[in-house]
């Protein structure tokens, strides 16, 4: 039985595997594989699908990017962080920071003032020159004029890249990075996030802008090339001192290499590792630039901008001159003086002066200005040699000003150092102006012996009959003189300075005027003071000659005897007031500008119906000058005031007789020249050789009665055709605190002489005298002093009328008394206290002074 079955069981695997098997195998795969086909198709279909939307909206993608931002319009900035209303700004006049370029009357740029994005603006895309156009296509974006805003192809490149973990490209477009600077990304890496978000902005902007070169007049402002300029032709000016146009086409290569990599030939540090030392450091940047500006030479190349031979030629200055061509980095755009500054701090919160492109022409002489400042160093050092030893030596402060006589400033240095002390004495400071103050004393005198003479029955019919009758009666007492302090704080003695030039008197009786301020004798100054009411002399000083009033009552010039001589504090500046006194009678208000200019048109001076007018590049409507004092005045202060310069005594007749310009002249290297030597470098400014010259010097003191501030004004006549054109020069120098002396020479027990203006300032205004003389046509034979404007006043002038309804205030204080012996109308117990006083010891240097109670100050 188990064979039979065995064969049975065999028969049926047998018949199953051979012929049942292979029938029902079909018959139950059929389906399944059927079915695994139809998902592989539908799997084939949509992936095709998907390949060809996305093919599809690869081509679209700016058209379609561009339908979803029209017609959902803040979708993109809710999921892309960016901002559509911003592209608005582009339109905006004052969108690009441009520096605001300050000029000479020739039209020369002297320097800017800048923000921090020192930009030269290009306005129109016909200006951007053709060099320029080119590189930067070249280099940023070959295809800117195909794209919409972004280029598909750079995108794919870049996506691929940074999938495969390469290098990354950026892939950005002119538009796109103008679409960063909008979001103020220049210069930071952006996100994948960012990156979309400027590829909409780019779109939107392209579609703001109908012409392409208005984009790239746009981006030709915009990149940054290092040393803080911004802008294709701030770059150029400052790695190559010329406009954009005029460039070379290596040096073009140079700054559009630098669009990626700003600074480079100024940086610190460098990719190469191997280089240790600044040197290797700088070389191994140079070759990076090198690089980069050959890359961009290749580009220009390959896409048919230049030629082999411009290629081979630019190659090869690129390796030979390109080195020295480019400048070492200068100084910074902004307001790196004094003068500037000035103009910037006046302005700074009316006018964008820091980004609005504005033309600013000034007055300032630059040649003069460098010569001024090389005479405060110089009579700085002269200072610090002479006083080494001088603790306060670091507080040590001195400045100049040069003030043409129709107000314009030629030169002004405000303090020793800008860089270290912004701090403007010239223009912002108070100080005691001493002997110098003296000018106006005595044009208040003159004007009372004039009104004197003008109010008589007769008077003169002639400008010269009246000043010489003006002149003759101009006398003052020069004796000791005292003023009370008040009740109870006793008498100040008010004497003169001693020589010890044995035929120098110390006191010189009954003088004139002329000789008075000549040797600069204080006891006569406050009889002046007196006789004119110095009530009078400070109206005339602040209301009339335009001396700047103090803010702070307090500080204004009290109408005290004292005052006369100096005795409070002007600003020195200011005292370019005094130039009515040798101009004809006309006020002076100093200006350090002509115009602010914008395209051309002034902000300052409008017409009737507000429209600006043309800007005012020399100074042509500048006003005309007020008469504020008599003519005769006037011709009467011109000729004592050449007295200091002219008498046998006067405090600067040095400049007359001859100094050794720049050399202290109480030094001992001047003893170590031989004659011969001495007589060649000697300068003279002789009558013969140099006209006229008027000027007065000033000291003035502490309340120890040792000097704080030494002063020298000088006035120089213009040509006789143009004498507008004479200018007055104002040097100052004192310490920071007034009660800091310049030194102790000639004070108490020292010995020596003491500072004062003349012995610090003649040997170092002597550089400016020969400049203007050799270089500017003043200070030449026959040159006189005369009215800068002719007019017929003369006994038609009432110089009350100029200060109707004006007042000057001054501080409520106990008012002092003049103490005279030789008035008979002195109180007897005043003179009792002033009789007790101290007298002065004959024997002692000069400008020695050992009681305070005593004022022996002189020039």
């Amino acid at each position: 039985m188990e064979e039979p079955q065995r064969r049975l069981a065999f028969s049926f695997e047998k018949f199953w595997t051979a012929r049942v098997w292979p029938v029902l195998r079909w018959v139950l795969f059929i389906p399944v594989l059927c079915w695994i086909g139809r998902l592989v198709r539908r799997f084939l279909l949509m992936t095709g699908f998907a390949v060809m939307l996305v093919v599809f909206c690869f081509f679209l993608s700016a058209q379609i990017a561009s339908g979803i931002d029209t017609l959902f319009p803040n979708f993109f900035d809710a999921l892309l962080d960016t901002d559509q209303s911003l592209i608005v700004k582009l339109h905006e006049p004052g969108y690009f920071a441009e520096q605001t370029e300050v000029i000479s009357e020739k039209r020369e740029s002297v320097a800017c003032i800048s923000s921090a994005e020192h930009r030269v603006l290009i306005d129109d895309p016909a200006d951007i020159p053709p060099l320029f156009m080119e590189a930067i296509l070249a280099s940023e974006d070959q295809t800117f004029f195909k794209h919409p805003g972004f280029e598909k192809w750079a995108v794919a490149r870049a996506f691929f890249k940074q999938l495969l973990g390469m290098s990354t490209s950026g892939a950005s477009t002119i538009t796109m990075q103008l679409a960063k600077d909008l979001r103020h990304g220049m210069g930071h890496r952006s996100s994948v996030k960012q990156k979309i978000g400027d590829m909409i902005m780019s779109l939107r902007i392209e579609r703001e802008f109908s012409s392409k070169l208005q984009i790239l007049r746009l981006y030709v402002n915009t990149p940054y090339f290092g040393r803080g300029q911004y802008g294709i032709e701030a770059a150029s000016s400052a790695y190559f001192g010329k406009p954009a146009k005029e460039l070379a086409l290596h040096q073009v290569a140079f700054i559009v290499s630098l669009i990626n990599k700003p600074a480079l030939p100024d940086r610190l540090s460098t990719r190469d590792k191997q280089a240790k030392t600044p040197d290797e450091i700088k070389r191994a940047n140079w070759q990076m630039v090198l690089r980069g500006t050959r890359r961009v030479l290749t580009r220009m190349e390959e896409d048919g901008y230049i030629t082999d031979i411009e290629y081979a030629s630019a190659s090869e200055a690129v390796d030979r001159t390109l080195n020295a061509q480019v400048l070492a980095r200068g100084r910074s755009c902004g307001a790196n003086d004094y003068f500037l500054e000035y103009i910037r701090v006046q302005y700074k919160d009316t006018l964008p002066l820091n980004k609005g492109g504005l033309t600013i022409p000034i007055t300032r002489d630059d040649g003069l200005q460098d010569v001024l400042a090389t005479v405060v160093k110089t009579t700085v050092k002269t200072y610090i040699d002479r006083h080494q030893n001088d603790p306060d030596n670091g507080e040590l402060r001195a400045g100049a000003v040069v003030v043409q006589f129709n107000g314009d400033v030629l030169a002004e240095v405000g303090n020793i150092d800008f860089k270290k002390l912004k701090y403007d004495v010239m223009t912002q400071g108070l100080r005691q102006p001493g002997s110098a103050f003296k000018p106006f004393t005595y044009t208040g005198l003159v004007e009372y012996h004039t009104n004197q003479v003008l109010g008589e029955n007769n008077p003169p019919e002639t400008l010269e009959g009246i000043v010489a009758e003006v002149s003759r009666r101009c006398r003052v007492l020069d004796a000791p003189i005292g003023v009370s302090l008040g009740r109870g704080r006793g008498i100040k003695m008010i004497q003169n300075f001693r020589s010890n030039n044995p035929r120098e008197k110390q006191y010189w009786g009954m003088m004139s005027c002329k000789e008075a301020v000549a040797r600069s004798q204080n006891a006569a100054a406050v009889r002046a003071g007196q006789t004119a009411g110095m009530k009078n002399v400070i109206s005339l000083m602040y209301d009339r000659l335009g001396m700047p009033k103090p803010k702070d009552a307090r500080q204004i010039c009290p109408p005290y005897p004292t005052s006369a001589i100096g005795a409070c504090d002007v600003n020195p500046l200011g005292m370019s007031s005094l130039i009515a006194l040798v101009n004809g009678g006309f006020k002076v208000t100093p200006r350090f500008m002509h115009d602010i200019c914008k395209d051309g048109v002034s902000l300052l001076n409008k017409e009737e119906d507000g429209r600006g007018l043309d800007c005012d590049l020399r100074g042509e409507r500048r006003p005309v000058q007020e008469r504020v004092i008599h003519p005769a005045v006037a011709a009467v202060m011109t000729d004592i005031l050449q007295g200091p310069l002219n008498d046998e005594f006067g405090t600067t007749k040095s400049l007359r007789r001859g100094v050794i310009p720049g050399m202290d002249i109480l030094g001992s290297e001047i003893w170590k020249l031989k004659p011969d030597e001495k007589k060649a470098r000697t300068l003279a400014f002789t009558l013969e050789t140099s006209g006229e010259i008027a000027g007065k010097t000033g000291t003035a003191t502490n309340a120890d009665g040792k000097t704080s501030d030494v002063w020298l004004v000088l006035f120089i006549p213009g040509p006789p055709d143009r004498p507008e054109k004479g200018v007055m020069l104002v040097f100052w120098m004192g310490k920071d605190s007034k009660d800091h002396p310049l030194g102790d020479r000639g004070t108490g027990t020292n010995k020596g002489f003491a500072e004062t203006g003349g012995r610090n300032w003649t040997h170092a205004a002597a550089l400016v005298l020969s400049f203007l003389q050799k270089e500017r046509g003043l200070l030449k034979p026959g040159h006189r002093f005369q009215p800068i404007y002719r007019d017929e006043v003369l006994s038609d002038f009432d110089a009350k009328k100029l200060t109707l309804g004006k007042e000057t205030s001054t501080p409520n204080a106990e008012s002092s008394t003049i103490v005279d012996p030789f008035d008979p109308n002195t109180p007897p117990e005043l003179l009792k206290q002033f009789l007790e006083l101290p007298q002065e010891d004959s024997s002692g240097e000069e400008g020695e002074n050992k009681d305070p109670s005593v004022e022996t100050s002189r020039d």
